[in-house]
């Protein structure tokens, strides 16, 4: 329930504030930007029957983001564009976890992933021109696949294992941030991410969103920065 009253805060404040700036909407141009966006957030995509072991990792992806905006009014933008984030992981072990064992193990996974977000941002404070602060939401499909290697080494003959995975995960952000204008076409932004929410596979506190971590390690793992160029 708290990502439905997180996005419906999101787009009832967007709904109000374009409705009270319809008319001067209707009366200029409509405006794009195009923009590079960077985060701290890891993502982990769930795949379905997973045949890996859990101990390695797989899935796991912070995008890079070439985004596409539009200024519906001169407090709410919309975004979408297309991410890409990749990982890898390497895992070995033998039975004794000694050189001397005469068999063992080893298994590495490459992850690649491609994103696409929508995102609505209403602006809330106006108080500095400059550095307007806005409210976030965005929904994120995401399209990740995994290839592994399993490879067993007996008296130093090795042979090894291929396995492919593919899945589709949906995730869910919102949060805070403020723009920052560089020139009267260029202007950056840096958000806070405080929800983050998987809606289609698990939120494990173990491996998902730094929840183990310290407060201060939570905060910056749920950072956004980027800049965006008006056309």
């Amino acid at each position: 329930m708290k990502i439905f009253y997180l996005f419906a805060l999101v787009f009832c404040l967007s709904s109000t504030v374009m409705a009270q700036n319809a008319d001067s909407a209707f009366s200029r141009n409509d405006r794009l930007y195009i923009g590079l966006g960077l985060t701290t957030v890891t993502y982990h995509i769930y795949y379905t029957d997973s045949r890996l072991p859990k101990d390695v990792k797989s899935g796991y992806f912070t995008p890079v983001f070439l985004n596409l905006g539009y200024e519906a009014t001169s407090r709410v933008r919309l975004f979408t564009g297309i991410g890409y984030g990749s990982g890898k992981d390497k895992l070995e072990w033998s039975p004794n976890y000694k050189d001397t064992d005469t068999i063992k193990y080893s298994i590495s996974t490459k992850t690649h992933v491609v994103a696409v977000p929508l995102t609505v941002q209403v602006i809330v404070l106006k108080a500095f021109n400059r550095f307007p602060v806005y409210v976030t939401g965005t929904a994120l499909t995401a399209l990740g696949t995994t290839k592994a290697e399993l490879s067993e080494t007996l008296h130093g003959v090795t042979t090894s294992q291929h396995e492919k995975e593919h899945g589709i995960n949906l995730f869910a952000t919102a949060g805070i941030g403020f723009n920052y204008k560089v020139s009267k076409q260029l202007y950056g932004y840096v958000e806070w991410l405080a929800f983050k929410q998987n809606l289609t596979g698990k939120n494990s506190f173990d491996y998902d969103w730094e929840q183990y971590a310290s407060r201060g390690r939570r905060f910056y793992k749920s950072l956004g920065v980027g800049i965006n160029y008006k056309l």
